[in-house]
């Protein structure tokens, strides 16, 4: 199946519940894409979006006491209208206030996909993981800790790092495209997650293809940006990423995607 196609020809609503730093470059990132991007944070109104959404990233970034209960009222209604949710534990690792919250939030939540970095995956399975800020300081990232967290969790994991890692079903990836650009310019990580939010188009169960997919789309255009005159800048990257969305085909990541599958202890 052409992912790609289907969501630029469905042009899915996607709820992005997700960090004041990111909001302007997750909305024209899914917009170059092909989706339509809500920018909702109201629970009040949550039960009518979620009549016609596709999907939804809960992106905690910029938490506080107001927001946390905000996510969970937005997300309890999205598992009751069958709205697969992306949750993006960003930071997690950082704060004791961080942890608590995500894990309640996974608790009472049942979530499509976890998307975050190998310190982040790594916090919400070992409760003695710590990490500054959003920066990874796993230096042997596995798929045993993105198995871990599969397990435990029943959803489906994108972990992100110079190699990314997906694994659902209990089946793994590891996809090697990107660019260091991606760590140069606030919000790409996020943008990844309405991305993928975008891919799963009201899928609660999505394949490891989809999703592998989405994240292969999304690195592949950073990679070509890289290309263009003044892409080894972050300023001008930015710019001609959004292009790169807008363009990259699905024949252009076929050729290009660098996968493999991979076991435990395969990293």
């Amino acid at each position: 199946m052409d992912y790609l196609a289907t969501v630029r020809e469905a042009q899915p609503l996607v709820i992005c519940y997700t960090n004041d730093v990111v909001k302007n470059f997750t909305a024209n990132g899914l917009l170059s894409l092909g989706a339509s991007p809500a920018m909702s944070e109201a629970p009040e109104e949550a039960a009518d979006f979620f009549k016609v959404a596709q999907g939804l990233l809960i992106n905690i970034g910029t938490l506080t006491q107001q927001r946390g209960e905000d996510m969970l009222k937005i997300a309890k209604e999205a598992n009751k209208q069958g709205v697969p949710i992306v949750f993006d534990p960003v930071a997690v690792g950082a704060s004791q206030y961080r942890k608590d919250f995500c894990r309640r939030f996974l608790e009472e939540i049942q979530v499509t996909v976890i998307k975050g970095n190998a310190s982040e995956i790594l916090a919400l399975v070992d409760e003695t993981a710590t990490m500054k800020g959003t920066d990874s300081t796993v230096d042997n990232a596995s798929f045993e800790i993105a198995e871990r967290a599969h397990r435990k969790y029943n959803a489906a994991i994108v972990m992100t790092g110079e190699t990314d890692i997906i694994v659902q079903d209990g089946k793994g990836v590891a996809l090697a495209n990107g660019t260091r650009l991606l760590a140069k310019v606030t919000g790409t990580g996020c943008l990844l997650g309405a991305v993928v939010a975008s891919f799963l188009l009201k899928d609660t169960h999505p394949s490891i293809v989809q999703l592998a997919s989405a994240v292969s789309y999304y690195t592949i255009s950073a990679e070509r940006a890289t290309s263009s005159a003044g892409g080894d800048l972050p300023g001008t990257f930015a710019t001609v990423f959004l292009d790169e969305l807008n363009q990259t085909t699905t024949a252009c990541f076929q050729q290009e995607i660098k996968k493999r599958e991979v076991k435990n202890h395969d990293i």
